[in-house]
C-alpha cells in the first residue's frame, strides 16, 4: 500500500496514512515474485462479476469470505516461499515456538501480519498476538521488530474488558515496549483516524478497484479492525500520552554529528556539473548555478541540433502540453491552499503528531467523509508534493557547494500518481519514459554531468495497486501481476540503459520509504544489479538511528545519512523541513559533488569509496 512508484516525496494523506498505518499493523501490498503470476482465491469471483457489469465485484463479500481470500492467499505465499504454510503455523509451529523459527524474510513477514490482521479481524486474539511476536522476534529487516504495534495494543484493550481504566493500562504495557526512538512512529497511526466516517470512506475507495487479496485486506482493517481503534481514542491516545511522558523523563539521547563541509572559501576547487533528476525543481531559485548550454536560446526551436528543444538548463519531460516548464505549477490556488500542508504530512511521517503542523493535517483529513472527497484531497496534496519535492532535494545537494553547476532533469512520469492516476502505463507511454531516459543520457554525456541524484523509486506493488483500478482491462488479479512486472522489467532496463551510457557519472539514488529490502522486493532502480555507478541511499533520523520507513538491505544499501526533518527549500523560497529516503539519497549527492570539485579525476568507483568511508558511521 505504501506508494514508493512516486519519487519518494511529500505524499498524499492517503499515502502518508497507509505508509504509517498499514505496516504497522501488518497489512502491507503484496511481495513481487519473478515466477509466472498463478491464479489466487477470488479470481473466480472476479471474473464472475466482470461479466455483470452492472454489479459491484465486492457484492456479497463479507467478513467471511475477504478473510477466506487473504486467508488461503497468505497460505499458497507461505508455502511457496518455503517453510511451513499457514496449517503449519496454526497448528503450533513457527508462532508457538519462535525461538525455533528460522530469521524470517520481508514476504514471509508480510503473510505472516497478514494471518494476524485476518485473525484480529475475527476476533482469534491469541493467535493474531502469536503471529506478531514471531515477526518481531525473527524478522530480518530490524524495522519489522516493532511491526504490529496497533494490532497488539488492540489485543490487549479487548482482553481488558470494558473499564477504560483497564484499556487504557493494557495498551500503554504494550507501548513500554517500544524504543523511544521508535514511539512517535509507531503511535501517531492512533491520531490519524478520529471519526467512523473516515474510516468508511477508505473503505469505499479500496472497493472501487477490483478484488484482490491486497484489497480484501485493506476492507478488513478499515471495517472490522480500525473500528474498534476509533472508538476507543481517547483511552489509546491517554496511553500515549502516559508513556510518552515517561519516555521524556529518561535522560535526553545525543544527537548524531551529521558532517558537513562548506567549499564557499576553498580556492582550490573546479566547476562540477551535478544534476537533479526528479519530477520538478524551480530553477529561479538556483539562477547563479544552473549549468548554461551555450548552444541553445530558449525560442521553441533545437538551436543546437542535439534532438531536444529548449534544453537550456535540463530537460523537462510531462504529457501535459500546459506543463513544459522545469518545475510543476498546479496552479496558484492548489499552492496557496495546500502548500502550508507539507511541513504537517511530513511531521506525522516522522511522528511527530503532537506538532501544531501535524495537527493541522489532521483537522484536513477529519473533513474526509466519502470516496469522492478522499481522492480530491490526495490528489491536491499530491500536486504539491510534486510542486515541492525536487527544489527541496536540490537545495539539499547544493548547499554549502558554490562550485556546482545544476542541470534539472523533470520526467513527470516518474511522480506517476498524477500522469497515471489510477491506472497504469501503456506500452507506448513505456516507449516515451524509455525515449526520456536516453534525452538524459545524451544531455548527462555532451555537459559531463559528474553526479546526478534521483530519488525516484518504482514498485511493483504500486503498479499494482494502479492497475487494479481498471477492471474493464484486469479480469484477474494473475492478469495484475503479470502487467506489472511488465511494466517493472521495461522500467529496470531502462534506468540499466542509462547507468550503462554514462559511465563517468555517479547516479545516487533513494532507497525507498516502504521498510522493505530492495532486492527482495525488486525496487527499481535501487535494486539495479551491475552498475558500478549507482550509489543507494537509505534514511538515518537525527540520532543515526534508521528511519522507520527506510527500506534497506545489507549488500545494496551501504549507506545512510540524514533523511528526517531535513530543511531545505521549496518552490516559494520558503524553508520547509521534510523526511524520506528523498532526503538522504541528496545529503549523499552533495558529499559527492564537493568531492568531484575538489579532485576531478575521481572515477564514480572511487567517490563511492570516499563517500562509504566519510558515512560509514551514520548508522545505528
Amino acid at each position: 500500500m505504501e506508494h514508493l512508484a512516486r519519487p519518494m516525496r511529500t505524499p498524499s494523506l492517503l499515502t502518508l496514512t497507509l505508509a504509517l498505518l498499514l505496516p504497522a499493523c501488518g497489512a502491507r501490498q503484496s511481495p513481487a515474485t519473478s515466477a509466472p503470476p498463478v491464479a489466487v482465491a477470488g479470481d473466480a469471483q472476479v471474473s464472475a462479476a466482470a461479466d455483470v457489469p452492472t454489479a459491484s465485484p465486492w457484492q456479497g463479500l463479507g467478513r467471511a469470505e475477504l478473510s477466506t481470500l487473504v486467508r488461503d492467499d497468505a497460505h499458497r505465499r507461505l508455502t511457496a516461499e518455503g517453510g511451513p504454510g499457514f496449517d503449519g503455523v496454526q497448528r503450533g509451529g513457527e508462532a508457538a515456538h519462535p525461538e525455533q523459527s528460522p530469521e524470517l524474510s520481508g514476504r514471509r513477514c508480510d503473510r505472516l501480519l497478514d494471518l494476524a490482521v485476518v485473525a484480529l479481524a475475527n476476533g482469534a486474539l491469541d493467535e493474531a498476538e502469536s503471529l506478531v511476536r514471531l515477526v518481531r522476534a525473527r524478522a530480518r529487516n530490524r524495522n519489522m521488530v516493532f511491526a504490529g504495534t496497533t494490532v497488539l495494543a488492540e489485543i490487549a484493550r479487548r482482553r481488558a474488558g470494558e473499564d477504560p481504566a483497564a484499556q487504557q493500562r493494557a495498551i500503554e504495557g504494550v507501548l513500554r515496549e517500544l524504543p523511544r526512538q521508535r514511539f512517535g512512529a509507531a503511535t501517531v497511526v492512533f491520531q490519524m483516524y478520529q471519526t467512523q466516517a473516515q474510516l468508511d470512506a477508505r473503505a469505499e475507495q479500496t472497493r472501487q478497484q477490483m478484488v484482490s487479496p491486497e484489497t480484501a485486506r485493506a476492507v478488513l482493517w478499515f471495517s472490522e479492525v480500525m473500528p474498534g481503534v476509533v472508538r476507543a481514542r481517547e483511552r489509546f491516545l491517554a496511553a500515549v500520552t502516559a508513556v510518552r511522558a515517561e519516555l521524556d523523563r529518561q535522560p535526553a539521547e545525543p544527537e548524531y554529528n551529521f558532517r558537513d563541509v562548506d567549499l564557499a572559501g576553498q580556492r582550490d576547487a573546479r566547476p562540477v556539473n551535478v544534476a537533479v533528476w526528479d519530477v520538478g525543481t524551480n530553477p529561479d531559485l538556483f539562477r547563479a548555478q544552473l549549468i548554461e548550454n551555450p548552444g541553445e536560446a530558449p525560442n521553441g526551436q533545437d538551436d543546437d541540433h542535439d534532438g531536444l528543444v529548449d534544453d537550456t538548463h535540463g530537460i523537462a519531460s510531462d504529457p501535459d502540453p500546459a506543463q513544459t516548464a522545469l518545475f510543476y505549477n498546479p496552479g496558484e490556488a492548489t499552492i496557496r491552499q495546500y502548500s502550508p500542508f507539507l511541513r504537517g504530512v511530513m511531521d506525522l511521517r516522522a511522528g511527530m503528531a503532537s506538532t501544531p503542523a501535524a495537527q493541522r493535517v489532521l483537522e484536513l483529513q477529519r473533513g474526509v467523509t466519502d470516496a469522492a472527497a478522499a481522492r480530491a484531497l490526495d490528489q491536491r496534496l499530491d500536486e504539491v508534493g510534486e510542486w515541492a519535492h525536487g527544489t527541496h532535494v536540490a537545495g539539499i545537494m547544493l548547499r554549502g557547494n558554490p562550485h556546482a553547476r545544476l542541470a534539472i532533469f523533470r520526467s513527470a512520469w516518474a511522480g506517476e500518481s498524477r500522469v497515471y492516476d489510477q491506472r497504469g502505463p501503456t506500452d507506448a507511454e513505456l516507449d516515451a519514459e524509455a525515449a526520456n531516459i536516453d534525452a538524459i543520457a545524451g544531455f548527462i554525456n555532451r555537459h559531463h554531468v559528474r553526479v546526478v541524484n534521483a530519488s525516484l523509486g518504482f514498485s511493483r506493488e504500486y503498479v499494482e495497486d494502479a492497475l487494479r483500478h481498471e477492471r474493464a482491462l484486469y479480469r484477474t488479479d494473475a492478469d495484475v501481476r503479470a502487467r506489472a512486472e511488465v511494466v517493472q522489467q521495461r522500467r529496470r532496463a531502462n534506468w540499466q540503459r542509462v547507468f550503462t551510457a554514462c559511465p563517468q557519472t555517479l547516479f545516487v539514488v533513494a532507497a525507498g520509504n516502504s521498510n522493505q529490502d530492495v532486492i527482495e522486493y525488486g525496487e527499481v532502480p535501487a535494486s539495479n544489479d551491475g552498475a558500478t555507478n549507482l550509489l543507494v541511499v537509505g534514511a538515518v533520523d537525527r540520532f543515526g538511528h534508521w528511519a522507520t520507513f527506510t527500506n534497506s538491505n545489507p549488500d545494496r544499501v551501504v549507506v545512510f545519512d540524514h533523511g528526517v526533518e531535513v530543511d531545505s527549500l521549496v518552490p516559494s523560497g520558503e524553508r520547509v523541513p521534510l523526511s524520506g529516503t528523498s532526503m538522504a539519497s541528496p545529503n549523499v549527492a552533495n558529499l559527492a559533488g564537493k568531492l568531484a570539485a575538489l579532485d576531478p579525476a575521481l572515477t564514480p568507483e572511487r567517490l563511492i569509496t570516499v563517500c562509504l568511508l566519510y558515512t560509514s558511521d551514520a548508522a545505528d
